[in-house]
């Protein structure tokens, strides 16, 4: 009876051990998921907040090219209204504009035979040879060849060729050769803000002078 008593004492010793033991085990593991949860909570804080900062700096790095790029849409906007404008109807307009903007003895030419030039005119006392433009897209070399020898039948000492977008690089690199002026969107743009006028069909511009 004593030796049972005794092999019954320890196997509740030993049963209240591994219990000890396994509930040991059991919080540790608990301890260990806590432990991760918590590391994976902040390791998806960190990866918000670097996010967002990230976001942030590129809003902050993208944000003046976007300016300028508007800045720069705006500024050649009011030079693209004139596309809705025929070919006569843009140099009957811009004649208007040149003498707002201080140009005197301002006359448009016979569409026919006019050697490449639109709208004669004066200021500061030297004469302008000046070709209109009106189309969307970059305007080529050709149109520089033309206003040059437009300017040289006439006999003025300055050439232009004025439109509502851009020039091609052809175009730029001729007109710093023969000292052909030109006036892109952004000029005409400028030019149209001194003249205060907008551009109309030519009917409304014969009601309205």
């Amino acid at each position: 009876m004593a030796k049972r008593r005794k092999k019954k004492k320890h196997f509740s010793l030993l049963d209240a051990l591994l219990t000890a033991v396994d509930a040991l085990c059991e919080g540790v593991a608990m301890l260990f998921a806590l432990l991760g949860r918590a590391l994976l909570a902040l390791l998806r804080g960190l990866a918000r907040g670097l996010f967002a900062a990230l976001r942030l700096m590129v809003r902050a790095l993208v944000w003046p090219f976007a300016r300028l790029a508007r800045w720069l849409g705006r500024k050649n906007r009011r030079a693209r209204e004139c596309l809705r404008l025929t070919g006569a109807e843009f140099e009957a307009y811009f004649a208007l504009v040149l003498a707002d903007n201080g140009f005197r003895d301002v006359e448009v030419t016979k569409g026919s035979g006019d050697q490449g030039v639109d709208i004669l005119a004066a200021r500061n006392g030297k004469s302008y040879a000046i070709q209109c433009k009106n189309y969307d897209g970059a305007v080529g070399n050709f149109a520089v060849q033309e206003a040059f020898a437009g300017a040289e039948y006439y006999g003025c000492e300055l050439a232009a060729v004025v439109c509502p977008g851009t020039f091609t690089r052809a175009a730029k690199e001729l007109a710093t050769e023969t000292g052909v002026l030109l006036w892109d969107g952004e000029r005409l743009s400028h030019m149209m803000r001194v003249s205060g006028r907008r551009p109309r069909h030519m009917r409304e511009m014969r009601k309205n002078p």
